[in-house]
Protein backbone atom coordinates (compact mmCIF):
# COMPACT_ATOMS: atom_id res chain seq x y z
CA UNK A 1 0.00 0.00 0.00
CA UNK A 2 1.06 3.88 -1.40
CA UNK A 3 2.11 5.77 2.22
CA UNK A 4 0.10 8.61 0.42
CA UNK A 5 -3.00 6.20 0.11
CA UNK A 6 -2.02 4.31 4.15
CA UNK A 7 -2.67 7.85 5.46
CA UNK A 8 -5.61 8.77 4.13
CA UNK A 9 -7.49 5.32 5.55
CA UNK A 10 -5.60 5.81 8.72
CA UNK A 11 -7.00 9.50 8.84
CA UNK A 12 -10.96 7.59 8.64
CA UNK A 13 -11.18 9.30 12.41
CA UNK A 14 -9.68 12.51 12.02
CA UNK A 15 -11.26 15.35 11.79
CA UNK A 16 -10.97 18.98 10.54
CA UNK A 17 -7.69 20.55 8.97
CA UNK A 18 -5.77 17.76 9.99
CA UNK A 19 -7.80 15.41 7.55
CA UNK A 20 -8.12 18.40 5.08
CA UNK A 21 -4.25 18.91 4.50
CA UNK A 22 -3.49 15.27 4.76
CA UNK A 23 -6.44 14.13 1.77
CA UNK A 24 -4.73 17.31 -0.43
CA UNK A 25 -1.55 16.35 0.00
CA UNK A 26 -2.24 12.45 -0.66
CA UNK A 27 -4.75 13.04 -3.79
CA UNK A 28 -2.19 16.06 -5.89
CA UNK A 29 -4.13 18.95 -5.30
CA UNK A 30 -4.27 21.73 -3.18
CA UNK A 31 -7.02 22.19 -0.58
CA UNK A 32 -10.79 22.61 -1.82
CA UNK A 33 -14.25 23.53 -0.17
CA UNK A 34 -16.60 21.39 -0.15
CA UNK A 35 -20.43 22.09 -1.35
CA UNK A 36 -23.36 19.69 -1.26
CA UNK A 37 -26.79 20.38 -1.82
CA UNK A 38 -26.16 23.97 -2.33
CA UNK A 39 -24.25 24.90 0.63
CA UNK A 40 -21.30 25.13 2.13
CA UNK A 41 -19.57 22.56 4.63
CA UNK A 42 -16.44 23.08 6.53
CA UNK A 43 -14.61 19.57 6.26
CA UNK A 44 -14.61 19.62 10.26
CA UNK A 45 -18.53 19.74 10.52
CA UNK A 46 -18.79 16.93 7.63
CA UNK A 47 -18.34 13.64 9.77
CA UNK A 48 -21.46 14.61 11.17
CA UNK A 49 -23.28 15.97 8.47
CA UNK A 50 -26.69 14.55 7.16
CA UNK A 51 -25.50 14.40 4.15
CA UNK A 52 -22.74 11.82 4.77
CA UNK A 53 -23.58 9.09 4.28
CA UNK A 54 -20.38 6.97 4.38
CA UNK A 55 -19.58 3.98 7.63
CA UNK A 56 -18.65 5.36 10.76
CA UNK A 57 -15.13 4.30 10.49
CA UNK A 58 -14.73 6.53 7.38
CA UNK A 59 -17.06 9.14 8.03
CA UNK A 60 -14.22 11.52 8.43
CA UNK A 61 -13.07 11.13 4.71
CA UNK A 62 -14.72 13.68 2.09
CA UNK A 63 -16.20 12.79 -0.64
CA UNK A 64 -13.76 12.96 -3.04
CA UNK A 65 -11.31 10.56 -0.98
CA UNK A 66 -13.83 7.59 -0.27
CA UNK A 67 -14.12 5.34 -3.21
CA UNK A 68 -10.06 5.38 -3.04
CA UNK A 69 -9.97 4.33 0.36
CA UNK A 70 -12.29 1.97 -0.15
CA UNK A 71 -10.19 0.51 -3.41
CA UNK A 72 -7.13 0.19 -1.19
CA UNK A 73 -8.39 -1.10 1.53
CA UNK A 74 -10.42 -3.95 0.26
CA UNK A 75 -8.75 -4.95 -3.52
CA UNK A 76 -8.79 -8.40 -3.83
CA UNK A 77 -5.10 -8.25 -5.48
CA UNK A 78 -2.10 -6.00 -4.64
CA UNK A 79 -0.16 -5.89 -7.41
CA UNK A 80 -1.76 -2.97 -9.47
CA UNK A 81 0.90 -2.88 -11.90
CA UNK A 82 -0.54 -6.44 -13.63
CA UNK A 83 -4.37 -5.10 -13.83
CA UNK A 84 -5.06 -6.26 -16.99
CA UNK A 85 -3.15 -9.96 -16.72
CA UNK A 86 -5.78 -12.62 -17.21
CA UNK A 87 -4.42 -13.59 -14.07
CA UNK A 88 -6.77 -11.49 -12.17
CA UNK A 89 -10.07 -11.52 -14.98
CA UNK A 90 -12.24 -12.52 -12.19
CA UNK A 91 -12.34 -9.03 -10.98
CA UNK A 92 -13.33 -7.55 -14.48
CA UNK A 93 -16.71 -6.21 -12.79
CA UNK A 94 -18.35 -3.07 -12.04
CA UNK A 95 -16.69 -0.03 -9.61
CA UNK A 96 -20.09 -0.99 -8.23
CA UNK A 97 -20.39 -4.00 -7.31
CA UNK A 98 -16.69 -3.53 -5.74
CA UNK A 99 -18.14 -1.01 -3.54
CA UNK A 100 -21.52 -2.33 -3.13
CA UNK A 101 -20.24 -5.61 -2.16
CA UNK A 102 -18.07 -4.26 0.73
CA UNK A 103 -21.07 -2.66 2.35
CA UNK A 104 -20.69 0.77 0.41
CA UNK A 105 -24.29 2.17 0.32
CA UNK A 106 -26.39 3.60 -3.05
CA UNK A 107 -26.00 6.77 -1.38
CA UNK A 108 -22.24 6.59 -0.59
CA UNK A 109 -21.19 5.19 -4.49
CA UNK A 110 -23.72 7.87 -5.90
CA UNK A 111 -21.79 10.49 -3.75
CA UNK A 112 -18.44 9.31 -3.40
CA UNK A 113 -17.99 7.38 -7.01
CA UNK A 114 -20.51 8.74 -9.81
CA UNK A 115 -20.00 12.61 -8.43
CA UNK A 116 -17.45 14.14 -10.36
CA UNK A 117 -16.62 10.63 -12.23
CA UNK A 118 -13.21 10.60 -13.35
CA UNK A 119 -13.93 7.42 -15.65
CA UNK A 120 -16.81 6.45 -17.13
CA UNK A 121 -20.45 8.08 -16.22
CA UNK A 122 -21.34 5.93 -13.19
CA UNK A 123 -19.89 3.11 -10.72
CA UNK A 124 -22.02 0.55 -13.37
CA UNK A 125 -20.07 1.16 -16.24
CA UNK A 126 -16.15 0.96 -15.24
CA UNK A 127 -14.37 -2.20 -14.38
CA UNK A 128 -12.83 -2.74 -11.06
CA UNK A 129 -9.26 -3.48 -13.17
CA UNK A 130 -9.06 -0.54 -14.79
CA UNK A 131 -10.07 1.82 -11.37
CA UNK A 132 -6.77 -0.42 -10.25
CA UNK A 133 -5.03 0.15 -13.45
CA UNK A 134 -5.18 3.89 -12.59
CA UNK A 135 -4.65 4.29 -9.00
CA UNK A 136 -1.17 2.28 -10.12
CA UNK A 137 -0.80 5.02 -12.53
CA UNK A 138 -1.28 7.31 -9.88
CA UNK A 139 1.13 5.55 -7.18
CA UNK A 140 3.87 6.22 -9.57
CA UNK A 141 3.16 10.03 -10.75
CA UNK A 142 3.53 10.59 -6.79
CA UNK A 143 6.58 8.57 -6.22
CA UNK A 144 8.14 10.71 -8.56
CA UNK A 145 7.76 14.22 -7.29
CA UNK A 146 7.28 17.31 -8.74
CA UNK A 147 4.25 19.39 -9.46
CA UNK A 148 0.75 18.08 -8.93
CA UNK A 149 -1.16 16.86 -12.16
CA UNK A 150 -3.31 20.09 -12.72
CA UNK A 151 -1.03 23.09 -13.44
CA UNK A 152 1.90 21.33 -14.05
CA UNK A 153 3.39 22.75 -17.30
CA UNK A 154 3.82 26.57 -17.39
CA UNK A 155 1.16 27.89 -19.26
CA UNK A 156 -1.26 24.83 -18.79
CA UNK A 157 -0.36 21.09 -19.90
CA UNK A 158 -1.66 21.97 -23.78
CA UNK A 159 1.87 23.53 -24.15
CA UNK A 160 3.44 20.13 -23.58
CA UNK A 161 1.55 18.96 -27.00
CA UNK A 162 2.17 22.23 -28.83
CA UNK A 163 5.82 22.51 -28.22
CA UNK A 164 6.46 18.46 -29.21
CA UNK A 165 3.81 19.68 -32.50
CA UNK A 166 6.00 22.77 -33.11
CA UNK A 167 9.30 20.13 -33.11
CA UNK A 168 7.50 17.50 -35.89
CA UNK A 169 9.61 18.02 -39.20
CA UNK A 170 8.99 16.64 -42.65
CA UNK A 171 5.72 16.57 -44.96
CA UNK A 172 3.15 17.74 -42.70
CA UNK A 173 -0.58 17.67 -44.19
CA UNK A 174 -2.75 19.83 -41.83
CA UNK A 175 -6.11 20.87 -41.97
CA UNK A 176 -7.56 17.07 -43.50
CA UNK A 177 -9.73 14.95 -42.29
CA UNK A 178 -9.26 11.40 -42.44
CA UNK A 179 -12.37 8.96 -43.61
CA UNK A 180 -10.74 5.61 -44.77
CA UNK A 181 -7.14 4.25 -43.71
CA UNK A 182 -6.19 1.14 -46.16
CA UNK A 183 -3.84 -1.54 -44.41
CA UNK A 184 -2.28 -4.45 -46.49
CA UNK A 185 0.84 -6.48 -45.56
CA UNK A 186 3.05 -4.38 -47.92
CA UNK A 187 1.55 -0.91 -47.02
CA UNK A 188 -0.69 1.29 -46.05
CA UNK A 189 -2.95 4.20 -47.61
CA UNK A 190 -5.04 7.04 -45.65
CA UNK A 191 -7.34 8.78 -47.96
CA UNK A 192 -9.05 12.47 -46.32
CA UNK A 193 -12.28 13.94 -46.75
CA UNK A 194 -11.03 16.30 -49.61
CA UNK A 195 -10.14 13.29 -52.18
CA UNK A 196 -6.41 13.40 -50.67
CA UNK A 197 -4.74 10.15 -50.60
CA UNK A 198 -0.98 9.28 -49.17
CA UNK A 199 0.36 6.24 -49.39
CA UNK A 200 3.14 5.03 -47.23
CA UNK A 201 5.18 2.01 -46.23
CA UNK A 202 3.75 2.17 -42.47
CA UNK A 203 0.56 4.03 -40.90
CA UNK A 204 0.61 4.61 -36.90
CA UNK A 205 -3.22 5.73 -35.87
CA UNK A 206 -3.24 7.72 -32.54
CA UNK A 207 -6.41 8.82 -32.76
CA UNK A 208 -8.79 8.07 -29.84
CA UNK A 209 -11.30 5.03 -30.69
CA UNK A 210 -14.24 7.50 -30.14
CA UNK A 211 -13.39 8.96 -33.26
CA UNK A 212 -11.30 5.82 -35.12
CA UNK A 213 -15.01 3.86 -35.36
CA UNK A 214 -16.01 6.43 -38.03
CA UNK A 215 -13.09 5.86 -40.03
CA UNK A 216 -13.17 3.10 -42.92
CA UNK A 217 -10.81 0.92 -42.37
CA UNK A 218 -9.75 -2.09 -45.46
CA UNK A 219 -9.42 -4.73 -44.51
CA UNK A 220 -11.55 -4.44 -40.92
CA UNK A 221 -9.28 -5.18 -38.13
CA UNK A 222 -10.10 -8.91 -36.33
CA UNK A 223 -13.05 -9.36 -34.77
CA UNK A 224 -12.30 -8.36 -31.22
CA UNK A 225 -9.78 -5.82 -32.01
CA UNK A 226 -12.52 -3.88 -34.60
CA UNK A 227 -15.16 -4.82 -31.24
CA UNK A 228 -12.67 -2.31 -29.33
CA UNK A 229 -12.90 0.33 -31.49
CA UNK A 230 -16.29 0.48 -31.89
CA UNK A 231 -17.76 -0.40 -28.00
CA UNK A 232 -15.16 1.56 -25.88
CA UNK A 233 -16.21 4.30 -24.35
CA UNK A 234 -14.45 8.14 -22.99
CA UNK A 235 -15.25 10.49 -20.45
CA UNK A 236 -17.28 12.92 -21.30
CA UNK A 237 -16.50 16.30 -19.59
CA UNK A 238 -17.08 20.19 -20.47
CA UNK A 239 -14.83 22.41 -18.87
CA UNK A 240 -15.65 26.06 -18.37
CA UNK A 241 -13.21 28.59 -17.92
CA UNK A 242 -14.04 32.06 -16.09
CA UNK A 243 -12.19 34.99 -15.53
CA UNK A 244 -12.88 36.59 -12.61
CA UNK A 245 -13.31 40.20 -12.05
CA UNK A 246 -12.52 40.43 -8.55
CA UNK A 247 -11.00 38.17 -6.22
CA UNK A 248 -14.47 36.94 -4.65
CA UNK A 249 -12.60 34.15 -2.49
CA UNK A 250 -10.79 36.90 -0.61
CA UNK A 251 -14.50 38.57 0.15
CA UNK A 252 -16.17 35.22 1.61
CA UNK A 253 -13.07 34.02 2.74
CA UNK A 254 -12.76 30.52 1.23
CA UNK A 255 -10.56 28.71 -0.87
CA UNK A 256 -11.31 29.32 -4.75
CA UNK A 257 -10.95 25.62 -5.01
CA UNK A 258 -14.00 23.59 -5.11
CA UNK A 259 -16.23 20.28 -5.46
CA UNK A 260 -20.02 20.63 -5.78
CA UNK A 261 -22.36 18.09 -6.32
CA UNK A 262 -23.88 20.29 -8.73
CA UNK A 263 -23.56 21.19 -12.52
CA UNK A 264 -20.22 23.24 -11.44
CA UNK A 265 -18.75 19.90 -10.80
CA UNK A 266 -15.05 20.83 -9.19
CA UNK A 267 -13.08 24.41 -9.74
CA UNK A 268 -9.69 25.28 -9.99
CA UNK A 269 -8.21 28.40 -9.62
CA UNK A 270 -5.11 28.61 -12.43
CA UNK A 271 -2.16 29.99 -11.84
CA UNK A 272 -0.35 30.54 -15.38
CA UNK A 273 0.71 34.33 -14.69
CA UNK A 274 3.87 35.63 -14.35
CA UNK A 275 3.21 35.70 -10.24
CA UNK A 276 2.52 32.27 -9.29
CA UNK A 277 0.43 33.25 -6.16
CA UNK A 278 -2.06 34.87 -8.85
CA UNK A 279 -5.19 33.55 -9.61
CA UNK A 280 -5.61 33.98 -13.51
CA UNK A 281 -8.83 32.00 -14.09
CA UNK A 282 -11.08 29.26 -12.81
CA UNK A 283 -11.75 26.21 -14.66
CA UNK A 284 -14.98 24.26 -13.95
CA UNK A 285 -14.64 20.66 -14.58
CA UNK A 286 -18.33 19.02 -15.17
CA UNK A 287 -18.10 15.41 -15.58
CA UNK A 288 -20.21 12.14 -16.55
CA UNK A 289 -23.78 12.66 -16.68
CA UNK A 290 -23.24 16.75 -15.45
CA UNK A 291 -21.31 17.47 -18.50
CA UNK A 292 -23.54 15.64 -20.81
CA UNK A 293 -26.35 18.03 -19.65
CA UNK A 294 -24.55 20.66 -20.45
CA UNK A 295 -23.70 20.07 -23.66
CA UNK A 296 -27.31 20.00 -24.68
CA UNK A 297 -28.12 23.12 -23.20
CA UNK A 298 -24.95 24.35 -26.08
CA UNK A 299 -21.59 26.23 -25.25
CA UNK A 300 -23.47 29.73 -24.27
CA UNK A 301 -26.16 28.47 -22.33
CA UNK A 302 -23.76 26.10 -20.33
CA UNK A 303 -21.23 28.95 -19.84
CA UNK A 304 -24.54 30.72 -18.16
CA UNK A 305 -25.95 27.61 -16.08
CA UNK A 306 -22.44 27.51 -14.28
CA UNK A 307 -21.84 30.62 -13.20
CA UNK A 308 -25.32 30.97 -12.16
CA UNK A 309 -24.37 27.52 -10.01
CA UNK A 310 -21.20 29.35 -8.90
CA UNK A 311 -22.71 32.75 -8.10
CA UNK A 312 -25.63 30.80 -6.15
CA UNK A 313 -22.88 28.62 -4.06
CA UNK A 314 -20.72 31.77 -3.57
CA UNK A 315 -22.68 35.04 -3.63
CA UNK A 316 -19.38 36.98 -3.02
CA UNK A 317 -18.65 35.90 -6.76
CA UNK A 318 -21.94 37.58 -8.36
CA UNK A 319 -21.46 39.74 -11.03
CA UNK A 320 -17.70 38.76 -11.13
CA UNK A 321 -17.52 35.93 -13.55
CA UNK A 322 -16.48 35.92 -16.78
CA UNK A 323 -17.23 33.21 -18.97
CA UNK A 324 -13.83 32.90 -21.39
CA UNK A 325 -14.64 29.94 -23.35
CA UNK A 326 -16.83 26.94 -22.75
CA UNK A 327 -14.69 23.11 -24.30
CA UNK A 328 -16.97 19.96 -24.73
CA UNK A 329 -15.00 17.00 -25.15
CA UNK A 330 -17.65 15.08 -25.93
CA UNK A 331 -18.86 17.02 -29.09
CA UNK A 332 -15.57 17.39 -30.27
CA UNK A 333 -15.50 15.47 -33.80
CA UNK A 334 -12.00 15.05 -33.26
CA UNK A 335 -11.76 13.95 -29.71
CA UNK A 336 -15.32 12.46 -28.38
CA UNK A 337 -14.64 12.28 -25.19
CA UNK A 338 -11.25 12.47 -22.70
CA UNK A 339 -9.63 9.40 -21.88
CA UNK A 340 -11.05 5.57 -22.63
CA UNK A 341 -12.75 3.98 -19.95
CA UNK A 342 -12.78 0.03 -19.87
CA UNK A 343 -16.07 -1.36 -18.82
CA UNK A 344 -16.73 -4.20 -17.32
CA UNK A 345 -15.45 -7.33 -18.99
CA UNK A 346 -13.73 -4.95 -21.45
CA UNK A 347 -10.17 -5.50 -20.18
CA UNK A 348 -10.41 -9.66 -20.36
CA UNK A 349 -11.67 -9.12 -23.70
CA UNK A 350 -9.46 -5.96 -25.13
CA UNK A 351 -6.26 -5.08 -22.98
CA UNK A 352 -4.59 -7.18 -24.65
CA UNK A 353 -5.62 -7.14 -28.30
CA UNK A 354 -6.57 -3.28 -28.75
CA UNK A 355 -3.03 -2.31 -29.34
CA UNK A 356 -1.82 -5.35 -32.15
CA UNK A 357 -0.49 -3.90 -35.47
CA UNK A 358 -3.34 -4.74 -38.50
CA UNK A 359 -0.86 -5.32 -41.43
CA UNK A 360 1.15 -1.92 -41.89
CA UNK A 361 -1.14 -0.05 -39.70
CA UNK A 362 -0.25 0.21 -36.36
CA UNK A 363 -1.63 1.96 -32.98
CA UNK A 364 -1.02 3.91 -30.51
CA UNK A 365 -2.37 6.65 -27.85
CA UNK A 366 -3.41 6.13 -23.94
CA UNK A 367 -6.03 4.32 -25.30
CA UNK A 368 -3.63 1.48 -26.03
CA UNK A 369 -1.14 2.39 -23.07
CA UNK A 370 -0.69 -0.37 -20.03
CA UNK A 371 1.37 1.48 -17.46
CA UNK A 372 0.57 5.33 -17.57
CA UNK A 373 -2.79 7.03 -18.71
CA UNK A 374 -3.38 10.61 -19.83
CA UNK A 375 -0.21 12.04 -21.69
CA UNK A 376 2.05 9.55 -20.34
CA UNK A 377 0.07 6.94 -21.52
CA UNK A 378 0.30 8.46 -25.27
CA UNK A 379 4.51 8.80 -24.10
CA UNK A 380 4.52 5.28 -23.84
CA UNK A 381 2.59 3.73 -26.18
CA UNK A 382 4.13 5.79 -29.25
CA UNK A 383 7.29 4.56 -27.70
CA UNK A 384 5.71 0.66 -28.49
CA UNK A 385 4.26 1.53 -31.74
CA UNK A 386 7.91 3.11 -33.01
CA UNK A 387 9.11 0.02 -32.00
CA UNK A 388 6.82 -2.25 -34.25
CA UNK A 389 7.35 -0.11 -37.19
CA UNK A 390 10.55 -0.61 -37.06
CA UNK A 391 10.39 -4.33 -36.51
CA UNK A 392 8.07 -4.52 -39.42
CA UNK A 393 10.19 -2.34 -42.00
CA UNK A 394 12.89 -4.21 -40.91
Amino acid sequence: MAPAYGRVIAAGKKHGVELYNIVARAFGHGPQELFIDGGHVPLADWPKHPRNPFPEALKALPPWAFADAMLKQHLPFKDLGRWFDPEFAQYDISVYDFLAAHGASDAAIQLAYDTNISYGTTAHDVSLLMQAGVAQWQIVNRGAGGPPFIGAFKGGNQRLPEAMARALKGDLQKGKRVVAIGARPDGAEVTCEDGTRLRAKAVVCSMPLATLRHVAIDPLPPAVQNAAIRTIRYVPITQVHIVPKKKYWESDGLNPNMWTDGIAGTVYAQRFGPDPDEVMSVTAWARGLDAQYLDLLGPEAAGRAVVAELERLRPAAKGALKVAKVRSWATDPFAAGVWSTFGPGEVKAFASEIAKPHGRLFFCGEHTALASRGMEGALESAERAAVEVQLALG
